[in-house]
C-alpha cells in the first residue's frame, strides 16, 4: 500500500509540475494538455486526494521502513505545496483581469465584483461543477438550416426582458469534434442569469465537411440570431459573439467579416445588417497559416491539421483560402470592439497568437481592444467554474455590457441640429484663433471633423466628454494623426458645444470608423464649398 500510495503522491507531483511549466516537445509536449489542464483546473481537488490517500495509509499501516516513510511524506508536501500554489494562482486571477480591463489603452473598463455575481456564488466556484440555474428556460435543437447539425439552442430565465442583448457561443473542437452542451457554459450561465438571451449551436465537423462548410454555419446561425431571436425576447442589433479554440477563430471571423458575402448561405434571402456589436475569442486560434512567429514551434502541427482534415487543400498552393480564413489577417479599420483572452502555458495555441493578434488590431483597427493574459494557464481552462473562469466571465460580462448599449435612432431634430449653419463648427488655427470651419480649409486644406462628446448623443457631464477627448486624442497621437481643436455649437442653445478634433490629411472613411468607435451617428466633411454632415454608418449626407 505504500507503494501504491507512493507512486499515486508521485503522478500528483509530476501532473502539477506539468501545470506550472508544461513541456513543449517530445513526450512532455503530448501529456502536457491533458494533464496540465486537469492538474491546473482542479488543484484543490488534487490535495483532497492526497489526504485521502494518506488516511488510507495510515488505516492500512504506516510504513515502518524509513525511507519509504520518509518518501510518502516528501511526496505528499510537494503534492501540498504545488497545488496550494495553483490555487493561489488561480485566485491572483481576479487582479489580473481587473487590471487588464483598466489599463486598456482606449475605453478602459471597471470589472464587476465577485460579489456582483448574478449565478457564480463562492460555492459553485469551490464545487467547480457547471450546471446551470434551475429556473432557466432551456429551448434545445432549434433548427437554423437543413443540415443535421444545424441545430441550436436558446437559453433565457423567465424574467428574461424583451428586447435583452444576445450573447452568440461557438463552441471549439478542432473543427472536428465537440457540442453545443460542453463549452462556455460558467460564462453562458452567468449572462443568462444577467438577463442575456444566449445561443449555443452546433455546426458541421471537418473531416466530413471541409472547409469552409464551418464559418458557413456560423453565418447562417448569426442570420437566424438575427430574423428570429426576437421571438424568443433577444434584441437582433444587439448581438456579441464568443467562441473557445476553433470557436473562436468562428467568432472573430464572423466578426470581421461582416461586410464580406463570401460565407453568407446562399439559399437563403440577404439581411441589411450582418453586423455584431463585439467579439469574445477565448484562447483562440486567431492566426491560421502556422507562420512561426506567431506560433513558436507549433505551426507546422496547425498545418498538418488543416491541410488534412479541415481545409484538405495543401498550404502552398491555396494561401490565399488559409489567409481568408485566419482573423489576423482580416483586422481591418472599421473591426468591431474585441476581448481577447489567452493563458500563458496555452499548449495547443501559443499565446503569442493572441499577442500577435492584439498588436496588430491595436495598430490597424479603430475600436478598443481589450486583452487579458492569464499566467500559468492552460487551453479550455474555462470548462470548469474555477475562481479563474469566474474572473474571466467578469471581464466578459464588464466587456459585453459596454458594446451592447440600447442606440437611439437617429430623428430629423437630431439631424437638423449637426447641420451648418444654423449650427456654428469654428476650428482653432496655427495663430491660436477659432475660425469658421470653412475659413480653416485655406490654411489646414480639407479636413473632418468628430468628436467624442455625448456618445449616440446621451448627454454626459462635463467630467465625462473630458475624459473622452483625451483619450480620443492620445489614440489619435499614438496613430500619427495630425489634429487641431474644434467646437460644434448650437446658437439656439438646444444642444451644449461640443468639443472635437479636425483631423487633417486623413480620409472621409477614416474619420467615420474612428467616429464609429466613440459612438458618434455622425461627422463633419469640411471643404472651402461646404460643410456636409455625413452618417457615420453609411457615409452618405445628412440632410
Amino acid at each position: 500500500m505504500a507503494y501504491f500510495v507512493a507512486l499515486c503522491s508521485a503522478f500528483l507531483v509530476l501532473s502539477a509540475l506539468t501545470a506550472l511549466r508544461p513541456g513543449r516537445r517530445g513526450l512532455s509536449a503530448a501529456v502536457a494538455y491533458p494533464v496540465g489542464w486537469a492538474a491546473g483546473e482542479l488543484p484543490a481537488q488534487a490535495i483532497v486526494v492526497e489526504l485521502a490517500l494518506l488516511g488510507l495509509l495510515s488505516w492500512w499501516g504506516w510504513p515502518t521502513t524509513s525511507w519509504v516513510s520518509l518518501l510518502v511524506t516528501v511526496l505528499a508536501i510537494a503534492v501540498i505545496l504545488e497545488n496550494l500554489a495553483l490555487i493561489v494562482i488561480s485566485f491572483y486571477s481576479r487582479r489580473i483581469v481587473r487590471r487588464a480591463m483598466a489599463n486598456a489603452p482606449v475605453h478602459p473598463l471597471e470589472v464587476p465584483r465577485p460579489s456582483d455575481d448574478a449565478f457564480g456564488a463562492w460555492w459553485r466556484t469551490a464545487l467547480q461543477i457547471s450546471y446551470h440555474p434551475s429556473d432557466m428556460q432551456l429551448l434545445r435543437n432549434v433548427a437554423y438550416g437543413p443540415q443535421r447539425r444545424h441545430r441550436l439552442d436558446v437559453w433565457r430565465m423567465s424574467t428574461t426582458p424583451t428586447d435583452a442583448p444576445v450573447i452568440f457561443y461557438i463552441h471549439g473542437g478542432s473543427w472536428t469534434f465537440g457540442d453545443k452542451r460542453e463549452q462556455g457554459r460558467p460564462m453562458l450561465h452567468e449572462f443568462v442569469r444577467r438577463g442575456w438571451v444566449a445561443v449555443v449551436i452546433n455546426y458541421r465537423l471537418a473531416p466530413r465537411f471541409p472547409w469552409p462548410a464551418q464559418i458557413e454555419d456560423a453565418t447562417r446561425a448569426l442570420r437566424w440570431i438575427k430574423t428570429s431571436i426576437a421571438l424568443h425576447g433577444g434584441d437582433p442589433a444587439r448581438v456579441v459573439v464568443a467562441g473557445g479554440s476553433a470557436g473562436g477563430q468562428l467568432a472573430a471571423l464572423l466578426a470581421l467579416t461582416s461586410n464580406d458575402p463570401t460565407w453568407h448561405p446562399e439559399d437563403v434571402p440577404e439581411i441589411p445588417d450582418w453586423s455584431v456589436r463585439g467579439a469574445m475569442p477565448f484562447y483562440g486560434v486567431l492566426e491560421m497559416t502556422g507562420d512561426e512567429e506567431h506560433w513558436r514551434g507549433f505551426g507546422r502541427g496547425l498545418l498538418h491539421l488543416l491541410e488534412n482534415r479541415i481545409v484538405q487543400l495543401p498550404f502552398r498552393e491555396n494561401e490565399d483560402i488559409y489567409r481568408k480564413m485566419s482573423p489576423y489577417d482580416r483586422i481591418h479599420a472599421a473591426a468591431p470592439p474585441f476581448l481577447v483572452v489567452h493563458g500563458v502555458n496555452d499548449t495547443l495555441v501559443d499565446v503569442n497568437v493572441a499577442r500577435g493578434f492584439v498588436e496588430k488590431f491595436r495598430r490597424e483597427a479603430l475600436a478598443p481592444i481589450y486583452y487579458v493574459e492569464l499566467p500559468f494557464t492552460q487551453h479550455a481552462f474555462d470548462i470548469t467554474a474555477s475562481p479563474r473562469t469566474s474572473a474571466s466571465t467578469r471581464a466578459a460580462v464588464a466587456f459585453a455590457t459596454s458594446v451592447v448599449a440600447p442606440r437611439p435612432s437617429m430623428t430629423r431634430d437630431l439631424i437638423g441640429s449637426y447641420q451648418v449653419p444654423p449650427s456654428e463648427l469654428v476650428v482653432k488655427v496655427s495663430s491660436g484663433e477659432w475660425v469658421p470651419a470653412r475659413e480653416a480649409v485655406g490654411e489646414l486644406g480639407p479636413f473632418t471633423v468628430i468628436t467624442s462628446d455625448n456618445p449616440f448623443s446621451l448627454r454626459l457631464d462635463e467630467g465625462e466628454n473630458e475624459a473622452r477627448r483625451g483619450a480620443l486624442f492620445d489614440d489619435m497621437q499614438r496613430r500619427g494623426v495630425p489634429v487641431r481643436l474644434a467646437i460644434g455649437r448650437d446658437p439656439l442653445g438646444r444642444w451644449p458645444g461640443e468639443e472635437g478634433f479636425a483631423l487633417l490629411g486623413e480620409s472621409v472613411d477614416f474619420a467615420r470608423n474612428v467616429a464609429r468607435a466613440w459612438d458618434q451617428f455622425a461627422i463633419y466633411d469640411v471643404t472651402e464649398e461646404q460643410v456636409l454632415v455625413r452618417s457615420v454608418e453609411t457615409g452618405e449626407v445628412l440632410a
